[in-house]
């Protein structure tokens, strides 16, 4: 981007190297660790150089030094509105001076001017005065690997690799969201069916609202699980009886079980054995099989 560029023939999102015409650089070494120290130092230290407009500041790390720049951002989107590129279309905005590198060979910007790196420094020069047969052309190699982003924040740097790797992280948030909900969808459906069905079973349930029928299954289900596991308990216990041995007694209820077995001395080891097995709680006992616990 420079004074004497065309005006836009084809409208679409650009992302936009500014030259030194649209951006005003120092160099200063200063006692500051990190970026935003030398975000708050740049407006001072760059007063003298501004004079009006409103401006923005970035600042980018140059070895111990800080390449301190002030751009008026809304100038920029005027002057490219002027030629065609609505602001809406401004993607990022790198500054020459962060690919120096790349411009220690002259690289042509129109017919008559070029942009070069000397002691350190991007400017714009006229032709006429470069050393060279011939100059570069800008390339994407020139990228640099921040940006700034206008539509989001004049002081945000956001690198293009942290941009995909943010996309590629919603992405795959998306796609797990979606899976679930696809899976919640399936079950509730399965679970309407089987609420139908039942109701068509049973007419007398048709009218009932959901909070009847979700405390008749709650009632039925804690009877139904009782029942079970007295069930359950009768069974295990009935394993122990045989030939050799037989129950004296035997009380079973809602809060638990007391069996007395009666049989063969030299068989009760082996039935203690096998009551553990089927977590049954042995009581000790030498003369018969205890038996007592919870359901």
């Amino acid at each position: 981007m420079h004074r004497e560029m065309l005006r836009i023939s084809r409208v679409k999102r650009y992302d936009l190297m500014l030259t030194p015409q649209f951006y005003i650089f120092k160099k200063e070494s200063l006692p500051v660790r990190y970026q935003y120290q030398a975000l708050k130092l740049a407006p001072s230290i760059l007063d003298e150089l501004t004079g009006a407009g409103n401006y923005s500041y970035a600042a980018i790390r140059e070895g111990d030094s800080w390449a301190l720049i002030a751009y008026d951002m809304a100038k920029i989107e005027a002057f490219l509105e002027g030629r065609g590129l609505p602001k809406n279309l401004i993607n990022k905005i790198y500054f020459a001076q962060q690919s120096k590198e790349h411009f220690k060979h002259p690289v042509s910007v129109d017919e008559r001017d070029a942009i070069v790196t000397m002691d350190d420094t991007v400017v714009m020069l006229p032709k006429s005065i470069v050393d060279v047969e011939e100059c570069g052309i800008l390339t994407n190699a020139f990228r640099p690997e921040k940006g700034i982003t206008p539509s989001q924040s004049r002081h945000s740097w956001v690198t293009q690799k942290q941009a995909m790797i943010i996309s590629a992280l919603l992405l795959v948030l998306a796609a797990v969201y979606f899976a679930e909900g696809v899976r919640y969808q399936k079950a509730i459906a399965s679970a309407e069916e089987k609420i139908e069905y039942t109701k068509q079973r049973y007419p007398q349930l048709k009218d009932k609202s959901t909070m009847v029928l979700n405390n008749i299954y709650k009632t039925n289900y804690a009877i139904d699980s009782l029942q079970r596991k007295i069930r359950d308990r009768l069974k295990a216990i009935s394993r122990l009886t045989s030939k050799a041995s037989k129950i004296d007694s035997l009380k079973i209820d809602t809060k638990g079980y007391e069996v007395s077995i009666a049989t063969d001395p030299k068989h009760i080891l082996e039935l203690k054995k096998y009551a553990k097995s089927q977590h049954l709680a042995v009581q000790d006992n030498n003369q018969s099989l205890q038996l007592e616990g919870a359901l």
